[in-house]
């Protein structure tokens, strides 16, 4: 871990993005505020640079007088107030991140908020792990929600998910392949898929690439879950809508963002290290993410007309 001895210096080096991990139950804009927090807090300790200093002339203006340097007391932080203040730091998400959901989230400090920018527009893929109940319905699909109705599940199985979880992701793809106006069958699609993914163009459109069952302990399961332009309330739907096909209910129980493009969780900072040395280390790890996978900030792949 770097070790900072100067406060100019180490707020020059925060210009980039971090990665942090977002706990349940606290939302994007508390996390940012946190950050920014803890930032202020750290820097405002370190040395800083010399207080200025200020001309002072003494004696009578009719003989000999002398010059001599005074501290200038407008220039004290005791005066003047904390050298780094909240409103000298910019922050931003690359994506947003539900209030019940964890897991990684992208943040840009100060210059970082253009790549914030870039990668919100390039469209990275986000793999989540969604844990669920079998038994129960509520009406918001998630555990905090009123219980509307109970329902058996011994008939359900490990195979019978796998069955219905490989029907979801193929009947998700298959809409989005039609809302586009492409035949499944056709050289054109043949053509764009050969590109790398095929990412909707309307912003607004989830989309899945991938659906599985990855744990399966009645009544509890885990799905692990590969989409784009997701969001809580989705995932939470698609829980819902598993426990009808499979004949019952389901709930969930929550969400957990394991990955966003490159991002993993190995790259996430937790809420303990939230400190301005991890900050600066961890922001040197992302610019080499950044990098070696420079496709997070373009978007490369073929755009569907959706």
């Amino acid at each position: 871990m770097v070790k900072i001895h100067d406060a100019a210096v180490a707020f020059k080096a925060l210009n980039g993005i971090i990665c942090v991990y977002k706990p349940p139950c606290v939302s994007v804009p508390q996390v940012q505020h946190r950050v920014i927090t803890n930032l202020i807090r750290d820097l405002n300790a370190l040395p800083d640079r010399a207080r200025e200093q200020r001309v002072e002339i003494l004696g009578p203006t009719n003989g000999p007088m002398t010059v001599k340097l005074v501290p200038n007391y407008a220039d004290d932080p005791l005066v003047c107030g904390p050298r780094y203040i909240r409103e000298d730091f910019r922050c931003s998400w690359a994506t947003h991140l539900g209030l019940f959901s964890s897991g990684i989230l992208l943040l840009g400090i100060n210059e970082g908020t253009q790549l914030t920018y870039q990668i919100n527009m390039g469209k990275p893929t986000r793999a989540y792990k969604v844990h669920g109940q079998l038994g129960k319905a509520t009406d918001t699909y998630f555990w905090n929600g009123r219980t509307m109705e109970r329902s058996g599940y011994r008939h359900v199985t490990r195979d019978k998910i796998d069955r219905v979880v490989a029907h979801m992701q193929a009947a998700h793809q298959k809409t989005m392949f039609q809302v586009s106006g492409l035949h499944m069958d056709s050289q054109s699609t043949y053509e764009l898929a050969s590109q790398g993914l095929i990412r909707p163009a309307n912003a607004k459109l989830p989309v899945i690439y991938g659906i599985k069952c990855v744990q399966f302990d009645p009544p509890n399961f885990i799905l692990e879950i590969q989409a784009i332009n997701e969001y809580e309330k989705f995932l939470w739907t698609l829980v819902h809508d598993l426990g009808v096909q499979l004949k019952t209910s389901a709930y969930c129980t929550g969400v957990q963002c394991i990955r966003q493009g490159w991002f993993n969780l190995e790259h996430a900072l937790l809420r303990k290290h939230w400190k301005l040395e991890h900050f600066i280390d961890n922001m040197e790890l992302c610019h080499e993410v950044l990098e070696k996978h420079d496709n997070m900030l373009n978007n490369k792949a073929a755009n569907l007309t959706a």
